[in-house]
């Protein structure tokens, strides 16, 4: 009787794939972030809304470099430390709006007084907002990426949330 490899089993081919596959799914969970949106109507600003999606780890990284600068401003105890928490605070909220908000419908006056969207990569269209808008979007953000409230685990759902 001679053995056959199990990969050389003709009829067998596909479906022995697919259970390699879902067993490998099973066994090795994926611990990257699958890009999700989520889309929040605003309570400040009536018909507005805002498409969101979770920081990557990277991105946490660069975010909490910033507040750890400002914490060491704060720690060094000289005379610019204010101003420096105001800088640093105004680039961790920058950060943010730029890589989480993927989509809106959110605009400024143009040029010619018609409505253009506005670009939250540009530091100018983020501080011209409404502050009450401004801070409800905020703390939508804030929400999404508050890692010590978020059960601990990486696992992400069909959904990728």
């Amino acid at each position: 009787m001679t053995t056959r490899p199990l990969w050389g089993m003709k009829d067998a081919g596909a479906a022995l794939t697919l259970s390699i596959g879902l067993v490998w799914r099973v066994l090795v969970p994926r611990a990257t972030v699958v890009i999700q949106k989520e889309k929040y109507d605003l309570e400040t600003l009536p018909g507005g809304w805002v498409e969101l999606r979770r920081l990557t780890y990277g991105e946490k990284l660069a975010k909490d470099a910033e507040a750890m600068r400002m914490k060491m401003a704060m720690d060094g105890k000289s005379k610019s430390v204010e101003a420096e928490v105001a800088i640093i605070s105004e680039a961790v909220t920058l950060l943010e709006f730029a890589k989480c908000i993927t989509n809106h419908n959110l605009t400024k006056e143009g040029p010619n007084g018609d409505d253009v969207p506005l670009d939250f990569r540009k530091a100018a269209d983020v501080q011209m907002l409404d502050p009450r808008v401004g801070d409800e979007i905020s703390g939508i953000i804030g929400k999404m990426n508050d890692f010590d409230s978020i059960i601990r685990t990486s696992e992400v759902d069909s959904e990728g949330k």
